[in-house]
């Protein structure tokens, strides 16, 4: 149809074989091409994908999705896209919701469309939204901007948006660094409402082990954005304190003669733990500095 001309459909799939087909099916009725990249599945993933006519990229070991991801949009780029779509190969998303996620892409009303699974009981198992609202505002704040399903693999991207993001992060991270990117480089983003599936889909992931991963990799861009903030300034706290503690044990060593034995080890842990960091915040400035000049 016409009106799929430009929309490329890209599925990331890892042993996906009972849901594959009728995600590619029902998303072939909304593009003009649907490529799979079949990432080290063990089963018949990539060979069901590839006869119903998606376009198959295989790796030979499972390498996260974020990796997935960058295969993908590399592979979607020769095709010109008007619209980039990720979906999921799980059958969670119903790709009928196709139409509505590129349409503020198509109106160039948004750079980056989000589709919003409904944080409901019944709709969503009650511990994933805990799990994503504690990610949503994780992320937002980080981002600068309010988001509401940051953790969707549900999207779609203009060609500006998929020339400027790098899915930099191998795993589930890579869902909240792309979204923190592309505020940070100006992209629009916005959101609209999706169907979601949970009923017969088994669970793949641990949804700790998904929420360490991101709120790890949250934590770790906001020191090394902010090195002199967040380990610079405690480190000089530390050094401060540590000084005063060992003046103590001199003014007390002064008065009785006595060695505050307690004291001078906390000053001297304070001390060497406080220039550790603040070392570390100068070399992680210069890195950071140096990376972006070379950008």
């Amino acid at each position: 149809m016409e009106t799929n001309r430009g929309i490329v459909v890209c599925i990331p799939a890892y042993n996906e074989e009972k849901t594959i087909a009728k995600v590619v099916v029902s998303a072939k009725r909304f593009a003009s091409v649907v490529i799979v990249c079949d990432d080290g599945s063990t089963d018949m993933t990539g060979d069901i994908a590839g006869s119903l006519g998606a376009k198959v990229i295989q790796h030979e070991q499972n390498l996260g999705k974020g990796r997935a991801l960058g295969t993908l949009f590399a592979a979607a780029k020769e095709w010109d896209p008007r619209v980039i779509v990720t979906i999921d190969g799980d059958d969670q998303h119903d790709p009928r919701d196709i139409p509505k996620v590129v349409e503020p892409i198509l109106k160039s009303e948004a750079d980056i469309v989000i589709g919003v699974r409904p944080m409901m009981s019944g709709s969503m198992p009650r511990e994933r939204i805990a799990g994503n609202k504690v990610l949503d505002g994780l992320t937002s704040a980080k981002a600068g901007e309010t988001l509401h399903d940051t953790q969707s693999g549900f999207r779609a991207y203009s060609p500006k948006a998929a020339q400027s993001i790098r899915f930099e992060q191998t795993g589930m991270a890579v869902e909240s660094q792309t979204l923190i990117d592309a505020s940070k480089l100006g992209l629009r983003i916005t959101e609209v409402p999706v169907s979601v599936k949970y009923a017969g889909i088994p669970q793949k992931r641990n949804p700790a082990a998904h929420l360490s991963e991101v709120v790890d990799y949250i934590m770790t861009r906001t020191v090394i954005d902010s090195p002199l903030l967040y380990l610079g300034l405690p480190g000089l706290i530390a050094v401060i304190l540590g000084i005063v503690a060992g003046l103590r044990v001199v003014s007390i060593f002064s008065a009785t003669h006595q060695i505050a034995v307690g004291t001078a080890l906390i000053g001297v842990i304070l001390v060497l733990v406080g220039t550790v960091a603040l070392a570390t915040s100068l070399i992680l400035k210069f890195l950071t500095a140096r990376f972006q000049r070379e950008k």
